[in-house]
């Protein structure tokens, strides 16, 4: 609740901000252009596919709609699963080899109004600030496996008794918050639109693996990712996400219509 509290205290500060902006400057700004359509430049690093539709309001506003699907496919692999029992001079091969491989899919809807504090050459182009809410859902499927090795069961710890952490992780989450930023557009349309702002998200997990309680496996899977794989930022962005204070930014290319 109190991270919900401060994200509310910045969103309004900065909003007040923008509205004594635009009250320094009464004149109607001229409309550059009605729509725009945006893909995000930065979430195909986590696998997302963004397309989002601006739409001019009033005077200093517009709305904005964006539509996310998630796909994403990843691996990694380890060679630290399993340990020697006491010293590593014991063990021939102390170490267990594993791969995990992991299909993540999903969605996210946004909707924003922005008001823009300056304009350039008319509205949608110049400074902005925008208010947003968000809501989305991933699936993540996991499947790990263990690679065949030479080693001594009598000196490697528990090397035949480690679960795979064969799973599916089923997250929902929702967001809203503030976001400053600057759009350039060109009279033939085409456009670039940065921003950065501060969020509150709720996300819930619901993991589910053989023979263990959704909260079991959550700490299975916690230790084992962890300490031996390195998921990358789509998969991480998931695993590590909580509830709480976060941030949002981006960069889009635009196209008016």
């Amino acid at each position: 609740m109190r991270g919900a509290i401060q994200c509310i205290a910045v969103a309004l500060t900065l909003g007040a901000s923008f509205t004594w902006a635009t009250a320094q400057d009464m004149s109607t700004p001229p409309v550059l252009h009605e729509g725009l359509l945006k893909v995000s430049l930065t979430d195909f690093i986590s696998g997302k596919y963004s397309l989002s539709y601006e739409r001019v309001i009033g005077d200093w506003s517009s709305a904005e709609f964006t539509v996310t699907g998630i796909g994403l496919t990843t691996s990694d692999y380890t060679y630290n699963i399993a340990q020697p029992s006491t010293s590593p001079w014991d063990s021939f091969y102390p170490n267990l080899p594993a791969d995990l491989e992991m299909e993540i899919s999903g969605w996210e809807i946004q909707g924003a109004v922005r008001k823009y504090g300056w304009v350039d050459d008319g509205v949608p182009d110049g400074f902005y600030a925008s208010a947003f809410a968000t809501v989305g859902s991933v699936s993540i499927s996991a499947d790990e496996t263990f690679r065949e090795v030479n080693f001594d069961p009598d000196t490697v710890f528990a090397a035949s008794d480690l679960v795979e952490i064969d799973h599916t992780l089923s997250l929902k989450r929702w967001g809203f918050g503030l976001t400053i930023g600057y759009q350039w557009l060109m009279q033939s349309g085409l456009g670039l639109d940065a921003y950065l702002g501060p969020m509150f998200r709720g996300i819930t997990k619901e993991f589910a693996m053989e023979g263990r309680s959704s909260g079991e496996a959550e700490d299975i899977v916690g230790q084992r990712t962890q300490q031996r794989y390195w998921l990358g930022p789509g998969a991480s962005e998931h695993y590590n996400g909580n509830t709480g204070p976060w941030f949002t930014g981006g960069l889009r290319i635009s196209m008016a219509f």
